[in-house]
């Protein structure tokens, strides 16, 4: 009887480690280019201190890190960008187009209120997208519109920017797909 329960028990647990995760079930889209390897910063330049790749996400770890960084790859003003963040209780962070920044937040605590419908609870993962036509973009959070004429920077040799504020967050399946 022992060696049966042991054995079940045994067979529950490779079936939950072979199981596959999050990770291994994203499939990029056609077209688009993924700029974060999740296996560590290659691509990236900036202050890298604080900023690492854990479990396949690129993780600030706001008390170690000096600054922002940026991806080399620099995009059009026609482009498509999606990607995922986690953000820790109250953090706020921000991800930089062409220089333009959009702050990104546990939105339910720290704002700004308008965001915080349709984003998820701290510790939760959430959709961001960028739809840029013409230098302005569409931005959707979890599918849902935040902002309808988000101006991009004027910094077109910038790359995606991802910044270092206030508390640790987690971003992932950075995308990048130029509109023809």
């Amino acid at each position: 009887m022992l060696y049966r329960k042991t054995a079940a028990l045994a067979l529950l647990a490779l079936t939950l480690l072979a199981a596959p995760g999050p990770a291994q079930d994203f499939k990029l889209e056609e077209g688009f280019t993924r700029l974060d390897n999740g296996k560590d910063l290659e691509g990236w330049e900036g202050k890298l201190d604080g900023w690492s790749v854990v479990e396949g996400a690129i993780h600030l770890d706001s008390k170690k890190a000096k600054g922002d960084i940026y991806h080399k790859t620099a995009h059009g003003k026609n482009a498509v960008i999606r990607l995922q963040f986690r953000a820790a209780k109250k953090a706020d962070s921000g991800v930089y187009i062409w220089g333009n920044q959009l702050q990104v937040r546990d939105y339910p605590t720290a704002g700004p209120s308008q965001y915080a419908k349709p984003a998820k609870p701290a510790g939760e993962w959430n959709d961001l997208e960028w739809d840029i036509t013409d230098g302005v973009a569409v931005v959707k959070l979890n599918g849902e519109v935040i902002e309808k004429a988000w101006k991009i920077g004027k910094d077109e040799k910038k790359g995606v920017g991802l910044q270092k504020e206030s508390g640790d967050f987690d971003f992932r399946y950075i995308r990048l797909l130029e509109k023809k």
